[in-house]
């Protein structure tokens, strides 16, 4: 389904305002660890990230 301009300037608009992006640099090494893992369990990279840090403020 083809996305109309209006539509995403309406989602970035809504982005900007609901979500906040945090940067993460992590060495080539630690990256494809991280992309085998979560291939293997079947989770989203930032999915993964983001449940390890749920888990860890609760």
């Amino acid at each position: 389904m083809a996305t109309s301009e209006a539509q995403v300037k309406a989602t970035l608009k809504y982005k900007s305002k609901a979500y906040k992006r945090i940067p993460l640099d992590v060495r080539i090494e630690e990256y494809e660890e991280l992309k085998e893992y979560t291939e293997r369990t079947g989770e989203s990279i930032n999915g993964f990230i983001r449940r390890i840090i749920k888990e860890n403020i609760k």
